[in-house]
């Protein structure tokens, strides 16, 4: 196929493109519907999942937004069985177990996304090693170097009066620390001019570091207070779903959502006919996220309210941590250099299935072409559909 599609004109970057519901040159709206909101937002169609609202805290095409369609189901299933596992084991009071799904579970998940999406195809192991290896070192510098003081917030006695210095120290000022020290492994590995600038890569490698770095710090925190003599999961089944759900659900939820906001705020370039707002947007995006956290973290332990309210406190920032990833996703992919064009040529879309013209965006669904890996598009492009046809299972 090189004959060329019937085109008309993008109300909003003025190319003529092929006919549909998303110029796919600019990935705005060929004609704009209400409550979409601006045009450089595209509010109520996401990059990387068709039908789904930008503001929609949707935890599959957030975390995992290479991932293609035909997958999303599998994973709600593998974070839902998380979800159930911990509440089992917190029932049961086996609170190794417990510990190790809420430690180990994320990074696994995570490092699955990585193999179905074809995204740890497309950089170096050296890139990978590199950044599994930075915050390792990252986890465990930073747990050694606090350990004196969690170990003196441990021996204060309940009932025990804490100075205002001390308690600032340990609810907010460590956490906040600890959040920068996590975006470590980014900043390395993009000072070494990886080859891929797409924003969603530094997403990928901002959150692994993040992860491997939280599971670190756990490990050597938990071996530290076995050390010490703590008594670990004496609590009641309360407690125990609280801390399943900080540990297990928001902490890594947040620390995914900031990291994986910095690195795209790293790999982000502007194009030449984009705004340079966009890149005002996503230093703002970065520094609200990292609030959410630094809240998220301390500040609900300094107002000392109850564990239940905590819980919601967790939930909801962490909630609203995801919905400013979104935005960030959104902005940086809309307004990147995308791959060359060639309207002429059928691709299969893996978000919505339609064969459509090979453009920097569906115009059929509004999903970006780089909401899939660079080996999926090449895959795609060796292997050209005929046009007409439709594969909704993909």
């Amino acid at each position: 196929m090189t004959e060329q599609p019937e085109t008309m004109p993008c109300r909003v970057c003025g190319h003529d493109v092929p006919a549909g519901r998303f110029c796919g040159r600019c990935g705005a709206r060929l004609v704009r519907e209400q409550g979409s909101g601006p045009d450089w937002l595209r509010i109520n169609a996401f990059i990387a999942a068709p039908g789904e609202n930008v503001l929609q805290p949707s935890l599959v095409s957030s975390l995992f937004p290479h991932l293609p369609r035909r997958s999303h189901g599998t994973f709600r299933v593998g974070l839902a069985l998380v979800f159930l596992l911990l509440v089992v084991f917190c029932v049961l009071h086996w609170y190794v177990p417990m510990v190790a799904v809420a430690t180990f579970a994320p990074l696994l998940l995570f490092v699955i996304y990585l193999h179905e999406a074809g995204v740890i195809a497309d950089l170096s192991w050296r890139v990978w090693a590199l950044t599994v290896v930075l915050g390792i070192a990252a986890g465990v510098g930073w747990t050694l170097l606090t350990a004196s003081i969690v170990a003196e917030s441990y021996s204060l006695g309940l009932g025990t009066e804490v100075p205002t210095t001390i308690l600032v120290r340990d609810a907010l000022v460590i956490p906040f620390g600890g959040l920068l020290v996590m975006q470590l492994p980014t900043v390395v590995v993009r000072l070494t001019r990886p080859p891929i600038r797409e924003s969603l890569y530094g997403f990928v490698i901002g959150v692994l570091g993040a992860t491997v770095f939280a599971v670190t710090a756990t490990m050597v925190r938990l071996v530290q207070e076995i050390d010490a003599g703590i008594a670990l999961g004496d609590q009641s089944v309360t407690d125990l779903l609280i801390e399943a759900g900080v540990r297990g659900l928001t902490m890594p939820l947040t620390a995914a959502t900031v990291s994986g906001l910095f690195g795209i705020w790293l790999w982000y370039t502007r194009r030449p006919d984009a705004s340079r707002v966009r890149h005002v947007a996503s230093g703002v995006l970065v520094l609200v996220v990292a609030a959410a956290a630094y809240a998220n973290v301390g500040l609900v332990e300094v107002l000392q309210i109850a564990s239940e309210l905590q819980l919601l406190v967790h939930v909801g920032l962490a909630l609203a941590a995801v919905v400013a990833l979104r935005v960030g996703i959104q902005v940086a992919v809309l307004h990147e250099p995308q791959d060359p064009l060639h309207p002429e040529l059928p691709i299969l879309c893996p978000g919505c299935g339609h064969v459509v013209p090979d453009m920097a965006f569906c115009p059929a669904c509004g999903v970006a072409a780089h909401a899939a890996s660079r080996s999926s598009r090449e895959a795609r492009r060796q292997d050209r559909p005929v046009p007409g046809t439709e594969l909704v299972g993909r």
